[in-house]
């Protein structure tokens, strides 16, 4: 089962202000990986059976299919951790928000705030500023 996780990490705004607050990820076992990639790997080769029907595209779309199928399988499944979101209050416009990230995001990240659209970085907590 996969565990939900949370750690503090810093908001930093335009003008220097910054605030605390939670950056929450998941983590997947070993057999979770294995599900999402074998998933993957499943819709790709899905994928090139179906394309096979279509004319002329079929000589293209199988083939990549099939040579996709392995690769991402391999990519989900070396994906241990994924992040999901941070909850903390805006140093420029003082409301509380969630930003949602996407799986593969990095920290640091520069995104914009929900509630005023204002330029935003998210950092380690204990990373310089």
């Amino acid at each position: 089962m996969s565990e939900s996780q949370s750690e503090p990490i810093v908001i930093k705004g335009n003008e220097s202000a910054t605030s605390v607050a939670e950056l929450y990820t998941r983590t997947f076992s070993s057999g979770e990986r294995m599900g999402r990639a074998g998933k993957i790997l499943g819709i790709c080769w899905l994928l090139a059976v179906v394309t096979a029907f279509i004319p002329i595209a079929h000589f293209v779309l199988v083939p990549l299919f099939l040579i996709a199928g392995p690769v991402l399988a391999v990519m989900k499944y070396k994906t241990e951790t994924v992040m999901e979101k941070a909850h903390g209050v805006c140093p420029e416009c003082t409301q509380t928000v969630d930003i949602e990230l996407d799986p593969g995001d990095k920290l640091p990240k520069r995104t914009y705030c929900p509630a005023c659209n204002k330029p935003l970085q998210l950092l380690y907590h204990n990373s310089p500023s």
